[in-house]
């Protein structure tokens, strides 16, 4: 096993589960072959509120109080579970590195890998461009506790004391999902009086491998002097070793103290070499299975240079857990149960080696891995390890699969389609891969799926294939060799009927009946922290991310969704199907689109110079992003470039350059490029806001500024003004972004921020609390080089070296670092340069946008062009209204709690909202109508200054917040030249509600 090789390390610390509960169908409420839910064994009502069926499921008996104990008042029950409102997330806690071993029998004492922290992260999101990337944990058959997989994307190691923003000790991709290998009861021997108690003593053991070859794999690129790494490294060039592997328990739940809360497990576990001739996923050195197997799990043992190396993660259980937690996340556990002096023997008899119970007892250090010396080398026999009360016996041949918990599609048996997996089969006897003929193939359900073998045979490197095959929906448990040798197969619900549904069809009732209606029963956690489905408004805005998040492309990702996987392939095409509707329903009338035709820099000397400067990067950057977002919403969207495509405006080249490709998924052409940055500018806009507020000041909303008072605030030669995508456009976004490091005339941008930088490296005492939290954290919107180095990394500023971070992250973002920067590929300027180029390229002149104005306005102004149809003029007044509405939100937020999270702030997220589900449609919608000016459509009105003073009371600010939502969304319905879409007036009456709840107390102020 390779985690018996060496070097080794060893880790412990807390795993934080939040895996939801109300799956388990422990009162018949649902069926996981067709994804219905049922109450009191009839079909829910879909008409229904799907909160009728969370109340029912609450409320079934038994019921238990906050002691685990009887009580039919109690806020538990065994139907709902411990935590119906988990998410599925799974995170390494107060995790560091124990003990470090280079030979047997000796720990290192002094090296600086010690308390070292390991960090288990999910995958970078692309489409959110997310960082703080959770791992998930799910039960692909909920009603079993035994098929966990963990889908994870990247592990790391730092030091003990850095922080989010500082680099890893150690990075590496997780490029496989991993799942339970041994599972064990009764884990604690002493009971406790709790409805869970069966919880509480249950053991997992999970195991994966990290390619040393892997592009992302980087060792210590700290130079941190350290034998043990010297010792590693000079070890992983070895042509034998594929990389590393990682073994780790999770066991020792802690007890919930509250319904609806993550629970925390112990975790210990152990790094070493992963060989060639070993699993990436299985422990496949000698293995031995005890007799006696309540509470009591397989040891693995491996002979090596005169010593036993042994590992027993969860081979012997605990004897008792403390009632409480005390000032830790888990329950305190007592000394391993006692079964005397263990004597290795061989099976005929020969003592091999002695193990004292001071050895295998202290387990925490080495997450129960140590070495023995043999007293004998007689160890070709069998082995038997025997102590008081219970005997380990080794099974000469080791039979399994590197995927036991896998998914497959039910047959398409209409179009005569089969699904099936090839699972590849180790075959080692007594620690050594060996050939094997006619291993044995057992089904449980063969009525689920099937194999064309019922014997294998492994080849001389003992690898084998079997093929599974699935026949219908339900769970079945297939054994290759013995019962050890166990893969679960879950075939998902047949749905192929779904994709002859026409596309037209596919609108938001039918989405929720087919699709949506299940998970919202089942998994309320969208509901409460994000959104709830059964809203269309907030679907019909997310429409597009649903679709990315259910893409069957991503299902190994972490941030699929649905996290439990249950999903098949038909059902999730219906999001792609449903999100062509929603974009074609944005254009208001399809027949009548039409496509249109050097400053000396000045240094901050003091703090109050600081707070100023940063004042206008906060105006700059908000002018910067409403700009890109004016020149996108001119772009056409996918459906409308697909009328382009068949009126032969466009052709399919030129669709696939302006909107990407049908599928919606990563190239979403020149407009989704420029969103993304949008998106990027509207990050960079929070944390100039964060280095403001780390300097004592409140938040700043900016005022978006152009024409000649743009030239005046930034001292920029470069012209502001709001106009539809154009060759000329391009070429002021590329100035926008011009980096330092290429000759420029005239102020930059970056020589902008050269001058706050600057000034916080030279000014001193600008922090006034050394590391103390001043602002607000967010991970959406961070680029994958920022994720893969600071996975944790929020947009913390709390002294001067975040705040540099900061700053450098918003330049690097922006312009690249430097040519030879991994930052400039991704860079605004490489990026906006690119479609310039190609665009340029064009043999064919190329005009994609709508005919907008330019500087669109409801009033006479200066250098704009005010709107004259009274359609278009009634649009611009709503979105006028939304758009100051999304302001008052923030900044009611950050006057509340400006140190809390962005990300679960119900203000920050109803902002979010009201951008994507009535801004950015909103806009869309606007620049199909005409102006009043001949030839030029409308646009969304030049953003003024927000006139908002903070509400200092959060009830009042709510109050009043909710009294804006509920007059745009009167206004809205009593327009009546032309109306938005239904799903944003929806939208402003559900914050209505929602800010009202707040104002009132009955809903919490974060999600």
């Amino acid at each position: 096993m390779s985690i018996l090789n060496f070097p080794r390390i060893h880790f412990k610390g807390a795993a934080r589960l939040n895996v939801p509960t109300g799956n388990r169908n422990i009162a018949g409420t649902l069926d996981i072959a067709t994804n219905s839910v049922y109450q009191d064994g009839t079909l829910f009502d879909l008409k229904k509120h799907p909160r009728e069926f969370h109340q029912y499921l609450r409320q079934l008996p038994p019921r238990f109080n906050l002691q685990g104990q009887p009580d039919d008042a109690g806020v538990f029950n065994h139907a709902a579970g411990h935590n119906f409102l988990g998410n599925n997330h799974f995170s390494w806690e107060n995790t560091q590195i124990t003990a470090l071993q280079i030979q047997p029998g000796v720990l290192l004492d002094d090296d600086p890998l010690l308390a070292c922290k390991v960090e288990l992260w999910g995958h970078y999101n692309e489409y959110l461009r997310t960082t703080f990337n959770r791992a998930r944990w799910v039960d692909i058959d909920p009603s079993r506790d035994d098929t966990s997989q963990i889908y994870a994307g990247q592990l790391c190691i730092k030091e003990a004391a850095a922080t989010a923003n500082a680099p890893y000790l150690f990075s590496s991709d997780i490029d496989c999902v991993h799942s339970v290998r041994w599972y064990g009861e009764n884990h604690i021997q002493e009971k406790q009086p709790h409805f869970l108690e069966p919880e509480f003593s249950k053991t997992r053991v999970f195991q994966f491998s990290v390619a040393k070859d892997s592009e992302h794999f980087i060792f210590n690129q700290l130079s941190l002097k350290s034998d043990f790494i010297d010792y590693l490294q000079q070890e992983l060039k070895r042509e034998d070793v594929l990389g590393l592997s990682i073994q780790y328990s999770v066991f020792n739940m802690s007890t919930p103290l509250q319904p609806d809360t993550p629970v925390f497990y112990d975790l210990s576990g152990s790094i070493g070499l992963w060989l060639k001739q070993d699993m990436a996923t299985f422990a496949n050195d000698r293995m031995l299975y005890p007799d006696k197997t309540q509470g009591f799990g397989p040891v693995a043992i491996k002979i090596q240079n005169n010593w036993a190396s042994i590992s027993m993660p969860c081979s012997i259980p605990f004897t008792r857990r403390d009632a409480a937690c005390g000032n830790q996340l888990t329950h305190p556990l007592g000394p391993k149960h006692s079964l005397g002096e263990l004597e290795l023997r061989t099976k005929g008899g020969v003592l091999l080696a002695r193990i004292s119970e001071s050895v295998y007892g202290q387990y925490w250090g080495s997450a129960g891995v140590f070495d023995v010396p043999l007293l004998n080398n007689a160890a070709e026999d069998s082995l038997i390890l025997r102590g008081i009360g219970n005997q380990w016996v080794e099974s000469d041949w080791l039979i399994q699969a590197e995927e036991n918990v896998i998914s497959l599609e039910a047959p398409d048996r209409k179009n005569n389609a089969f699904f099936s997996k090839d699972i590849k089969i180790f075959s080692y006897f007594r620690g050594v891969p060996k050939e094997k003929k006619d291993i044995s193939v057992f089904i449980e359900n063969k009525a689920v799926v099937s194999t064309s073998l019922q014997t294998i045979s492994s080849n001389e490197s003992g690898i084998a294939f079997l093929s599974i095959v699935s026949q219908k929906p339900g769970v079945s448990e297939v054994f290759v060799g013995d019962h050890h040798g166990k893969i679960l197969v879950r075939v998902l619900s047949d749905d192929w009927a779904l994709l002859e549904v026409p596309d037209k069809e596919v609108d938001y009732p039918f989405l929720y009946e087919q699709v949506m209606s299940y998970y919202e029963l089942i998994y309320p956690f969208m509901a409460d922290k994000v959104f709830s489905m059964a809203d269309q408004c907030k679907c019909e805005t997310y429409a597009r991310l649903m679709w990315q998040m259910c893409d069957p492309l991503n299902r190994d990702k972490s941030y699929y969704m649905p996290s439990t996987r249950e999903m098949s392939y038909a059902k999730s095409i219906l999001f792609l199907k449903y999100l062509s509707n929603v974009e074609a329903s944005a254009i208001t009338e399809p027949a009548k689109i039409a496509l249109a035709p050097e400053i000396k820099s000045s240094e901050i000397c003091s703090k109050e110079a600081l707070i100023q400067a940063l004042k206008q990067a906060v105006s700059l950057e908000l002018s910067i992003m409403l700009q890109y977002l004016y020149a996108a919403y001119s772009l056409p969207t996918f459906a409308a470039g697909e009328q382009f495509l068949a009126s032969k405006k466009w052709t399919a080249e030129q669709l696939a350059l302006v909107c990407g490709g049908a599928d919606r998924r990563h190239n979403s052409g020149w407009r989704g490029t420029i969103l993304e940055i949008a998106h990027e500018e509207m990050i960079h806009y929070l944390i100039v806001n964060n280095l403001l507020m780390s300097l004592g000041e409140p938040f700043f909303p900016g005022t978006p500024v152009l024409g000649l008072k743009a030239a005046e605030a930034f001292g920029l030669d470069t012209d502001f003004s709001f106009e539809p995508f154009s060759e000329n456009v391009l070429a002021r976004f590329v100035r926008f972004e011009w980096p330092h490091y290429f000759p420029s005339t005239g102020k930059s941008i970056s020589d902008f921020y050269a001058e706050i930088r600057k000034a916080f490296v030279s000014i001193p005492d600008l922090f006034t609390t050394p590391l103390a939290k001043t602002s607000g954290e967010h991970h959406l919107f961070l680029n994958e080089l920022t994720n893969r180095k600071f996975p944790a990394y929020q947009l913390e500023v709390n002294n001067r070296e975040s705040a540099l971070f900061a700053i450098d992250f918003v330049t690097e973002q922006g312009e690249g670092a430097a040519v030879d920067s991994p930052h400039y590929a991704q860079s605004h300027f490489n990026r906006l340069r690119e479609i310039s180029r190609t665009l340029l390229a064009s043999e064919i002149p190329f005009e994609p946008a709508f005919s907008v104005l330019k500087n669109p306005v409801l009033e006479p102004t200066p250098g704009c062009n005010t709107v004259l149809d009274p359609a278009a003029r009634q649009l611009m007044i709503f979105y006028k209204g939304c758009h100051e509405l999304t302001f008052h939100m923030m900044i009611q937020h950050f006057g509340q709690k400006p140190l809390g999270s962005l990300r679960r702030s119900r203000l920050m997220n109803a902002a979010i909202d009201i951008m994507a589900g009535i801004l950015r449609p909103l806009s869309v919608q606007i620049m199909s109508v005409p102006s009043g000016v001949p030839g030029r459509n409308a646009g969304p009105p030049v953003p003024q200054a927000i006139q908002f003073q903070l509400i200092a009371d959060y009830g009042a600010g709510c109050e009043a917040l909710a009294l804006q939502c509920s007059a745009l969304a009167k206004y809205a319905r009593e327009m009546q030249l032309i109306k938005p879409a239904i799903a944003q007036i929806e939208l402003l009456e559900f914050y209505d509600k929602q800010m009202m709840d707040l104002a009132t107390g009955k809903l919490s102020r974060e999600g």
